[in-house]
Order: structure tokens, then C-alpha cells, then sequence
């Protein structure tokens, strides 16, 4: 072997103790430390499905189906479909064509009643004063006592006609109020806050004993699940549950909820029927979300119950 090519030999083996030694540095830095536990798994977001059911989004209470009190043209539409509305503001007015003269009639009556006490309290005190300037009279043996009496009788009277004039004010007062109450009939108000999801009526409809207005009251959004009679037992108040919504093509899961009621009635579900074997025997329960979702009133949703 010739000098030339040992001096290859020796730098080609040093070149693969070299690449070898960098191999088993790499290898070495790759493992954990001695002592160090593996990373442990993510924990569940829920504790173990115990039941499974369907469910709808509602509003607590429900939605509000108004109409005016007693049926009539209407007038005035204040309100359409979308829009906000605070509690006592008025949705429709309906045709008035009698409560406006009987309350100006009714408030004349007041005005004259009230102008009759009015004298009459005023002439009350000279007639005391009368009175009692007799009495003494008589007294003193300076008048006759029918004089006295017949001031004492004046008295009387006056005081009776006062009287007569203070319920005739309450009379004119019940009849405004009477009238008004009638008028009241004829408007329709929000009864609380809400948003306005429907209207069926217009100006110069007849109005019926249907819902003229619907309304979405402004509360807290519930669901009302039905659970399979086979899992009714290990749903229990204050079991937590997970929601996502259903029929969409991506299901949206919704915040967390507990259960808050449970019917004591076992009945037919409505939310999903076996077509062999006839209605499923379901028990309702409401569960209230621990944050407001966003979704809309009436969405189909799943429910997972965890332990």
C-alpha cells in the first residue's frame, strides 16, 4: 500500500466516526430527560355520556301572541315585523267613534260639579257664623229661638248639599275613568320588551279573536328536550349537557346547559317518530344554557348528558 492512498483510508474512517458521533448527539437530544413523565393527553371537555336526546331552542315562557282586547277597525299600525319595542309602547290603535264624545261629556259633568262644590263650600262658613251669632242671641234672651232653628236648619242643609256636590265628583271622576278604561280596549301595548316577529294585520283590517301581533319576548333562551323513557332514569336536575344543533350541514356547538326540570308525565315524543314501531315514549326536561347562545328560536338541537 502506497502512501498516498493510506492518507485516503485514514481521512475516509474519520470522516464516518465523525458522521457517526453527530448521529448519537441528535439521538441523545431527542429523548425526554431522565425522570421526565411523558406529556399527558388533553382531559374531556365532559365527564361520561350518560343519555342522548333531541331538543328545541325556546324562549322562557314562549312566544307572545297578542290581540286587542275586543275586536274593531284598525286605525293606527305603529309597529312592523323586526322591529324592538319597550314595554307599555303601543302596537295598534283601533277606531274610536264614541269614547271621545262620551269623555268630553264626562268631563263637563265634572267641571260643573266641581264648580258647585266649589260655591257651595264657600257659602258654608258665613252660614256658620249666622248660626252660632243666634245661638248666642237666643242665649241672651236678644232673638227668638225660631230664628236660631231656622239658621241651625239653613246649616244643616248646606252641609248636605256639600255632600251631594262631593259625590257628584266622584261620580263625573268614575265616569271619566270608566270611559277611559274602554279606550284602553281599543289600544294594543307591548306588554314587556321584545322584538316583533310577526304581524297579521293592517290599517282599516277588521280585527278577530287570531293573534294580531307576535312577539319574542327579551329573556333568557331555553331547551326542551325529550329524553327516551330508557334513559329517563340517569337524567337527573342539575345534570350538565352539551348541545349542538341539528339539521344543519355543520352542526354548531352551542354553550354548555344543565337541566332545570324534568316532567313528572311520561308522553309521546314529537320531535322524532319510529316509523315501525309508532311515537317514542319520552319525559320533557328543560335545561337553561349557562351562557346566552346565538341562535335562533325554534333550532333542532342535539343534547348530550355527561355524568
Amino acid at each position: 500500500m502506497t502512501a498516498d492512498m493510506f492518507h485516503r483510508l485514514t481521512l475516509s474512517s474519520a470522516s464516518l466516526l465523525t458522521a457517526a458521533l453527530l448521529l448519537g448527539c441528535d439521538a441523545q437530544s431527542a429523548q425526554p430527560p431522565a425522570g421526565t413523565a411523558p406529556a399527558a393527553a388533553p382531559k374531556a371537555a365532559h365527564g361520561k355520556e350518560i343519555a342522548m336526546a333531541r331538543g328545541k331552542v325556546e324562549v322562557q315562557g314562549g312566544l307572545l301572541e297578542l290581540a286587542p282586547a275586543q275586536e274593531g277597525i284598525v286605525q293606527t299600525l305603529s309597529v312592523r315585523e323586526g322591529q324592538d319595542v319597550q314595554r307599555g309602547q303601543l302596537l295598534l290603535r283601533l277606531e274610536d267613534h264614541t269614547s271621545v264624545a262620551d269623555i268630553a261629556v264626562a268631563e263637563s259633568e265634572l267641571s260643573l260639579a266641581q264648580a258647585r262644590h266649589q260655591a257651595r263650600q264657600q257659602r258654608l262658613p258665613s252660614l256658620q257664623r249666622h248660626a252660632a251669632r243666634l245661638a248666642e242671641a237666643v242665649a241672651e234672651g236678644a232673638t227668638e229661638p225660631q230664628r236660631a232653628e231656622e239658621a241651625q236648619q239653613a246649616l244643616k242643609d248646606a252641609e248636605s248639599e256639600l255632600s251631594i256636590s262631593q259625590a257628584e265628583i266622584r261620580v263625573a271622576q268614575s265616569r271619566i275613568a270608566q270611559i277611559r278604561a274602554q279606550q284602553s280596549k281599543l289600544e294594543l301595548r307591548a306588554p314587556e320588551a321584545g322584538n316583533v316577529v310577526r304581524v297579521t294585520t293592517h290599517a282599516g283590517q277588521r280585527t278577530t279573536a287570531q293573534p294580531a301581533i307576535t312577539l319574542l319576548p327579551r329573556r333568557p333562551l331555553i331547551v326542551r328536550a325529550e329524553v327516551n323513557e330508557s334513559f329517563a332514569k340517569q337524567v337527573q336536575v342539575g345534570t350538565t349537557a352539551s348541545v349542538i344543533t341539528d339539521g344543519d350541514s355543520t352542526p354548531v356547538a352551542l354553550p354548555a346547559a344543565k337541566v332545570v326540570r324534568i316532567s313528572p308525565v311520561l308522553g309521546n315524543g314529537r320531535l322524532h317518530d319510529d316509523a315501525q314501531r309508532g311515537p317514542v315514549r319520552v319525559v320533557e326536561c328543560v335545561l337553561e344554557f349557562e351562557q346566552s347562545p346565538a341562535v335562533r328560536v325554534g333550532q333542532n338541537v342535539r343534547v348530550s348528558f355527561h355524568e
